[in-house]
């Protein structure tokens, strides 16, 4: 999917850069210079905000920019490569930069060795795969879901892709278009989230954890404790996670 990733400073000095092609180096004094006016344009603007990713195509690639206080993450990639699970990729990765390396690359020296864990953390989103799951996962997956659904307290539960669609369970089509405009907005995380996001959504409470690329939905009946949905979304995104 992502060919390139660049990180510039807010000046639009490179910082950064890397390629998803093995064996290849990138040499940041070839990046190109629309790249860095971009960058130094959109910080010098109040309305630019760190929770969009901005698209710009070029010839026959696209140039996804994220924002942040002290830099942007920028990444070159195909213009065929599907652009939701491009943005949500890129916003994931950015905001996990600009927590544990922030104020770092605010007051960066030059040593590359102030940067190089940056190299792990991106490995870790890199190795998400935003494939439809195989048919040995989706027997998984069924599985999974159809144990949830045998216990009495439990009323909804499924699991959906990148896109947000139901690839197995009972939600009904009342409750999916809300789903998926949580799963589309939300991002990939190269790990298990620890809390489930409630959402409401008629009068059910449904308890949504992403695994992945993946998001485990449950909700038990309304006379239940919300409690027995958030165990059992647990329960299944973290059986999830070890099959991953």
């Amino acid at each position: 999917m992502i060919r390139n990733l660049y990180i510039v400073k807010a000046d639009g000095e490179p910082l950064y850069g890397r390629s998803m092609e093995e064996g290849r180096v990138i040499d940041l004094n070839i990046l190109p210079h629309f790249v860095r006016n971009s960058v130094t344009l959109f910080h010098s603007r109040s309305s630019t905000s760190s929770e969009r990713v901005y698209i710009l195509e070029h010839s026959d690639s696209i140039w996804a920019y994220v924002f942040f206080h002290s830099f942007a993450l920028v990444s070159l990639s195909d213009k065929e490569d599907a652009l939701a699970d491009l943005k949500n990729m890129v916003l994931a990765m950015g905001q996990s930069i600009a927590h544990r390396f922030g104020e770092m690359i605010s007051s960066w020296s030059g040593s590359m060795s102030e940067i190089v864990d940056i190299d792990e953390l991106i490995d870790q989103y890199i190795s998400v795969n935003l494939e439809p799951p195989s048919e040995k996962l989706m027997k998984k997956i069924e599985k999974q879901v159809h144990k949830a659904l045998l216990r009495p307290e439990i009323v909804f539960a499924g699991v959906f892709d990148a896109g947000g669609q139901m690839i197995e369970g009972n939600l009904p089509s009342t409750h999916l278009f809300r789903i998926e405009v949580e799963v589309s907005q939300g991002v990939i995380s190269p790990v298990m989230d620890i809390v489930p996001t409630c959402v409401n959504s008629g009068d059910y409470k449904l308890q949504m954890l992403r695994v992945n690329s993946l998001t485990v939905v449950v909700a038990s009946h309304v006379n239940e404790s919300t409690m027995r949905a958030v165990a059992v979304a647990s329960e299944i995104a973290q059986n999830l996670y070890d099959l991953m």
